[in-house]
């Protein structure tokens, strides 16, 4: 899943908010995590084809997906974008530095406030730690990402933009060894698809960066690692290695409140990924029988990651995301066989119109509660006849 212009490396560093006239240090090492995103991203081979070219595959699958879904955009698709490695790793960069904004200021009264003694060479730790974590994180990424939709979810709204990573794009094609301009459509469609989605429903971002904010910011106040860790200690070991698996084991440790918006959140965005890979398989079904063979060379490409990878994955959280995309097509795939694309986009008309997490896995109750639009339409056609 995922804007502006990137950033010069080192343009919003730990001493920005000095400079200005602060006085509070960043808790993250921004300047560490440049110099490792940057060292671990690389060059990566080269992409064949042009930004013209990728523009015009992009604008045809908005339209593709426009016709399917009936979605109406409310404000411009942003044009496709062509991206190094390393300029992907400075837009992300400057994505964690915004989120972190949000809630430094609470952790760091938390720690300055633990022990007067030994508050500066803690904060130290702290940033030197979450700098190599988040360097190193976005570094791994930049060269898996293939596209995305940037979108500020947090803060003030910017202009979003469409990566696509082009390195990744040729390394991810001859993985795959599928046709070229068959594999640039279907990428196309699942970014094309998130870009007309948020474009087409304007609260979607405000909803899910509201959940996210306050999920961050009672994080910052009100977990203590004390807790939880005497809380994880405290629990079956069996439950554990099935969250860790899962990749939910922060379900497990956060208080109950922070369980349930993390629920909301993760709902929300399985069903928004979810809906994308419903909609690529819909669209890309009509337009080649091929498409059909390049989901399956994908999904065994996920299967068979080395230890290596299948670990890092685990720690990023990205077979949550890869369990995200499974989960929510196959609910849009039972509401759309049902009941049709109509009654699937109800989902879009108000946040309370969203799957409750049980209803993630019993898509029927969630029709129940929200209304089936063929129905209605019959019932209507009748009363006028």
């Amino acid at each position: 899943m995922p804007e502006r212009a990137a950033s010069e490396p080192g343009s919003h560093g730990e001493g920005a908010s000095e400079a200005a006239g602060g006085s509070r240090t960043s808790l993250v090492d921004w300047s560490l995590a440049e110099r490792l995103a940057g060292a671990l991203a690389g060059s990566g081979p080269e992409w064949s084809g042009s930004e013209t070219e990728l523009r015009e595959v992009s604008d045809r699958a908005v339209q593709l997906v426009r016709r399917y879904t009936g979605l109406k955009p409310k404000a411009d698709v942003p044009p496709a974008e062509l991206v190094d490695r390393a300029e992907w790793a400075r837009t992300n960069l400057d994505s964690f530095r915004e989120l972190s904004a949000r809630v430094e200021e609470h952790l760091e009264r938390r720690i300055s406030g633990s022990d007067t003694n030994g508050g500066g060479l803690q904060r130290t730790i702290v940033r030197a730690a979450t700098g190599a974590e988040v360097g190193l994180a976005v570094g791994y990424l930049s060269q898996r990402v293939i596209g995305q939709y940037d979108v500020a979810l947090l803060g003030p709204a910017r202009a979003p933009r469409l990566l696509f990573v082009a390195p990744n794009l040729s390394s991810a094609r001859a993985r795959l060894g599928v046709d070229r301009d068959l594999f640039l459509r279907w990428i196309a469609l699942h970014e094309t698809t998130h870009a007309v989605h948020f474009a087409a429903v304007p609260w979607l971002r405000d909803h899910i960066g509201g959940i996210a904010e306050e999920l961050f910011e009672r994080a910052a106040v009100q977990v203590k690692p004390g807790e939880l860790l005497g809380k994880l200690a405290r629990l079956n070991p069996r439950e554990i290695v099935r969250s860790m698996k899962a990749g939910e084991l922060a379900t497990l440790l956060w208080p109950e409140p922070q369980r349930r918006l993390l629920e909301r959140l993760t709902a929300t965005m399985t069903l928004v990924e979810g809906y994308a890979e419903h909609v690529m398989d819909a669209v890309g079904h009509e337009l080649d029988a091929g498409f059909a063979d390049l989901r399956r060379a994908l999904d065994r490409d996920r299967e068979r990651r080395g230890p290596l990878d299948s670990l890092v994955a685990k720690v990023l959280g990205l077979d949550m995301k890869l369990a995200q995309y499974a989960r929510g097509k196959a609910f849009a795939d039972e509401v759309v066989r049902e009941h049709g694309i109509k009654t699937l986009n109800r989902a879009w008309r108000d946040p309370d119109n969203l799957p409750r997490p049980e209803e993630l896995d019993s898509p029927g109750d969630w029709v129940n509660r929200v209304g089936a639009a063929h129905r209605f339409s019959r019932l209507f056609a009748g009363v006028r006849s």
